[in-house]
């Protein structure tokens, strides 16, 4: 089937930022937007979003003023997922909007499904090596060097659906957007970066390797740490909390000190040493470190204060930021054993499932095969799953000198669960020379996003 001259997006998952896409994709005229979701009977309609608008998504901190605008938008077709050929038949891109913990089971059905002709999949969040999973799955599928694979460093929208497959607030925009490509050559960047462009409508910034969003200091760094001062000495049936809390706006010292620790010393360390790894080896093109540093511009003269005053900023400025604070911590009603009511963290959250498995344990597992010691990220990932009753990492180390061997390590995307256990492996590993061709980007144009619904000056939420 030939590709339509009208970008078709595939939008994969009932997610909450599918919600916000299929609103302002759907009300775009040279857009065909196609639904696939466990769920296709609650797509039927119309998808109505309210966002919050801030002078400049830079700095959405107060005292800078906010407004909110509306419009709305409907998906053109909706798909079950047995029906996901029809669905990616004649698409351009296929975008995975969802948790990291589910891309292996959402990739297995996109592969086993992929159309006669070139099509751009990718994620919006590639947190846990997106590449070496799709590496995984891949292999040996005939049709493989049609796929162009991308990954977001950054999740673009931080929104929360309230009615689901019809309401959606969006409360702001991530201001800085980078993505990986494989293969990294030109016509598959410059593809991947027109349709990312136009359906978030920012200047997203190619990266040389996935490994730079692996590598990522923002959910794995924020949430682990908050988690485990929030709910610090949680255990399951023992006890319950009062109220819904805040999940931002009740960072204490203590959370942010172990941000301090991770942003500060312990990935930046990392991200060094990989980099010097990688250079070592003749492997020019990565540029780790320029990467990681770069996104960072504007923040770098802080890491020149002391541990105490940078750690009280950080807090402060996630307590400040108007995009976060009204976000709730990951928390459902529960009960004691003796059968006392009350909230309790849900430990089924994409905070805890996403963040350590796929997070922590990833930059963990980096560590060990470099040689470093990163006792933060030790901690946070013995802190988080106790309270989720997993067991990643030991106390003592296995035969081959690692202590990612816990009985749930295997559900990890660490390279270790992969079978790497040496750096020469890891550094070997992370080559992955494959070509394939991009759809036609060549009659395609940029959109013109409609003016809102409505334009509200009051927050109503």
């Amino acid at each position: 089937m030939e590709v339509s001259r009208k970008k078709v997006i595939v939008l994969c998952g009932g997610s909450n930022g599918n919600h916000a896409l299929v609103a302002d994709l759907g009300r775009r005229e040279d857009y065909t937007v196609r639904l696939i979701t466990r769920r296709p009977e609650k797509w039927k309609g119309t998808v109505y979003a309210r966002e919050q608008k801030f002078l400049t998504d830079s700095y959405p901190m107060y005292p800078s003023p906010t407004w909110w605008i509306t419009y709305s938008g409907a998906a053109d077709e909706v798909y079950g997922w047995e029906d996901a050929a029809k669905a990616l038949d004649g698409a351009h891109m296929a975008l995975m909007v969802c948790p990291v913990s589910a891309h292996e089971d959402m990739l297995r059905m996109l592969f086993a499904s992929l159309p006669d002709h070139p099509i751009i999949i990718g994620t919006s969040y590639g947190q846990g090596g997106f590449d070496w999973l799709a590496r995984k799955l891949l292999k040996g599928n005939s049709r493989a060097s049609l796929v162009t694979l991308f990954a977001m460093k950054h999740y673009p929208l931080l929104c929360k659906a309230w009615d689901y497959g019809k309401k959606i607030n969006m409360f702001g925009r991530y201001p800085d957007l980078r993505c990986a490509v494989s293969p990294h050559t030109t016509r598959n960047c410059d593809a991947v970066k027109f349709f990312l462009d136009d359906i978030f409508q920012k200047d997203v910034k190619i990266v040389t390797d996935f490994i730079v969003p692996t590598l990522g200091a923002t959910n794995q760094i924020l949430h682990p740490s908050i988690c485990a001062t929030l709910f610090k000495g949680f255990r399951e049936g023992e006890m319950v909390y009062d109220r819904h809390k805040l999940f931002y706006m009740e960072i204490d010292d203590e959370a942010a000190g172990y941000m301090f620790d991770l942003f500060i010393t312990e990935i930046p360390t990392i991200v060094w040493a990989l980099d010097a790894a990688l250079k070592r080896n003749g492997s020019l093109r990565y540029q780790v470190t320029y990467e990681w540093i770069s996104s960072l511009v504007g923040r770098l003269p802080t890491f020149a204060q002391p541990k105490a005053v940078l750690s009280r900023a950080l807090g402060w400025g996630l307590r400040s930021n108007q995009r976060l604070t009204k976000v709730k911590a990951p928390m459902i009603p529960g009960k004691t054993k003796d059968g006392k009511l009350g909230m309790v963290p849900n430990i089924r959250s994409r905070f805890w499932l996403d963040d350590i498995p796929h997070g922590l344990c990833v930059l963990f597992g980096i560590a060990e095969l470099l040689g470093l010691e990163v006792p933060t990220i030790l901690h946070l990932i013995r802190r988080n799953q106790e309270m989720i009753e997993k067991e990643y990492v030991t106390e003592l180390p296995d035969a081959k000198g690692s202590l990612l061997c816990g009985r749930d390590a295997h559900e990890t995307s660490a390279p270790q669960a992969y079978g790497i256990y040496t750096l020469d492996e890891f550094v070997e590993w992370m080559q992955w020379d494959r070509t394939s061709e991009p759809p036609a980007i060549a009659r395609l144009s940029p959109s013109t996003v409609p003016p809102p619904d409505s334009v509200e000056t009051k927050s109503k939420l």
